[in-house]
Formats: C-alpha cells, structure tokens, sequence
C-alpha cells in the first residue's frame, strides 16, 4: 500500500474510536464514524483496484487466492473478537450469533441483527461481500457503468425513508458497493494519469475540506451524511496524499505512522469492548485522563493480537 494511505488508515480509525467514546458528559464525535466508514470502503476499493488491477489485465489473477487472503486478514481476528464478546456477555447462541459468525447479519435489515455482538463487525459483512464481487467490479469498471451505478443510488437514497436510513443507507452490502466501487473507479483516474498531479498546498487544501464537511456534519441531511458528504472530501483527499507530494507526506510515511496504520483493524475490531471494559472499572477520573487510557489499552492489545496472531495467519 502506498506509505502516505497506510497512515491515514489510523487517522481514520481513531475517528471512529471517538464516534464510540462518550464519558463525563462529553458526547461521542459522531460524524467521526460516518466519515471514518466511508474512508475505509472508499481505500478498500483503490486498494484492491491498485494492488490487484494488473493481474487482472494479464490473466494471472486468481480469485480463490484473493479471497483466501482476504478471509485470512479479516476472519480470525473476527473470530476471536465474537468470542470475547460471547465470553464478556454471557450471551446465548442463536440465530444472531450464527449470522454475525458468519459475516452475513448486514443481509438482515434489522437493528438487533446487523449491529449484533460486536456491533462494528458489521463492516466486516459489507467489506466482504465487496471483497467477492470485486472481479467483476473491476471488469465493468468505466464512467458510463458510474453513471448507471450514481442513478440507481440517487432513486434509492430518494425512496428511502429516514426511519430506514441506517438499514439501507449505512449497512446494506449492496449500497456499499457503492462506496467501493467509487474507489475502483478513483485507482483508475489515478494510474490513468489524465489528471496532472497535485500541488503540495493541495494536502492542506483537502485536509481544510475535511474540517469543513465534519464540522457541517450536524447540520446536514441524514441521508446525506451517510456517505455522499464525506464522498466529496475522501475522493479528493485519497488521489492527493496517494501522490505524496505535499508537506504533510513525510509525517504520513514516518515509521511511527506506518506502524500505527498497520493496526488500523484490530483497533476498529476491538475498541468498543476494550473501551467498555476500561472504563467499567476506572474510578471517576477526567475525561483527557479516561480518553488516554482507553486508547492506550486499545493499542497494545492491537499490538499483541497483531504480533502474536494475525502476523502468523497472513
């Protein structure tokens, strides 16, 4: 992955962290999550579009090899986080569980089924259904099939009434997709180099857009704010740091946040639980103080899980 990308993986995960942290009376950061979600499908889209695309082109891609590799990255460390969630909860086995095991609760367009057990695994039944329609994703990949594709999202986003925005809008696989493949689509304007690249004040210009959308987030319709808000800021900002030309792409490709990007699914996976833990058993302390403790915990059990589990796997 390009070094700049693997760094606002982190960035982009500790937004959603604060779209689950709430203590003392500070609310949690909610357009963190939104924001944050469509990030990682957009990246999800370019980066398998960047790092698949050629093999594609010359026949030597094989889909049960890019599928296995994708269930290794994202099945164990899913596993094991519903077994702490089962353990922690004392919950009983029932369909909800199956279907979360399974990676298939998002196909249920029920609250108490796609946010079941680990709540945010969620993204991990979305991300996989991308994951296996993603050959023929990149096959069709052109402007007129966009076009067809931001048709059909424009009449559901416009039928879909607002008691349903989360059931269709933010978890159905399918709408999803959606993000996805405007990232499919993102890789093929960037390796096309039709468009000349950026200048180096244009890092600083997206990351000015970026405040400027999260800061509007409240005020923004419900459906817009799903995704079509941040797709405006995250579509620009991934082309810009993907050329690394500005003044903040040294910091980017620093070890220290190549390494804190690496970790970048454990912390999504296991921060609701850490955090729920942590802060059950933390005496009355300021929010700063309970803020750090809860990161710091989730970052070295990332590590260790990382280290010691998902390094043997893949």
């Amino acid at each position: 992955m390009i070094t700049t990308l693997q760094a606002l993986r982190f960035i982009f995960v500790m937004m959603i962290f604060m779209s689950h942290f709430a203590y003392a009376g500070i609310g949690a950061f909610d357009a963190g999550g939104d924001c944050g979600v469509a990030f990682f499908f957009l990246l999800s889209g370019f980066v398998m579009a960047r790092g698949y695309g050629s093999k594609m082109h010359d026949g030597t891609f094989s889909y049960r090899t890019f599928l296995h590799r994708r269930l290794l990255k994202i099945y164990p460390l899913h596993l094991l986080c519903l077994l702490a969630f089962l353990l922690l909860s004392h919950a009983a086995i029932d369909l909800r569980v199956v279907l979360n095991a399974l990676l298939l609760q998002c196909w249920v367009p029920l609250t108490q089924y796609y946010f079941s057990c680990n709540a945010v695994s969620w993204f991990l039944s979305c991300i996989l259904f991308c994951y296996a329609v993603f050959p023929w994703l990149y096959r069709h990949a052109s402007w007129s099939v966009l076009v067809v594709v931001m048709t059909l999202y424009c009449a559901v986003y416009a039928a879909v009434p607002y008691d349903l925005v989360n059931n269709i809008l933010y978890v159905n696989p399918l709408v999803r997709c959606v993000d996805f493949f405007l990232g499919i689509m993102l890789c093929r304007l960037f390796e096309s180099n039709r468009l000349p690249a950026p200048p180096a004040w244009a890092e600083l210009a997206v990351v000015l857009l970026l405040v400027v959308a999260l800061v509007c987030y409240p005020y923004t319709d419900a459906k817009l704010r799903n995704a079509p808000l941040f797709w405006l800021v995250l579509i620009p900002l991934i082309f810009v740091f993907a050329h690394a030309k500005g003044p903040l792409s040294p910091l980017l490709a620093s070890w220290p946040m190549r390494f804190l990007g690496s970790l970048s699914m454990p912390v999504f996976l296991l921060h609701p639980m850490v955090c729920s833990a942590v802060l059950r058993r933390l005496p009355e302390v300021h929010y700063v103080v309970a803020l750090a403790v809860c990161i710091a915990a989730v970052l070295l059990l990332s590590w260790l899980i990382d280290r010691l589990l998902l390094r043997k796997i893949v």
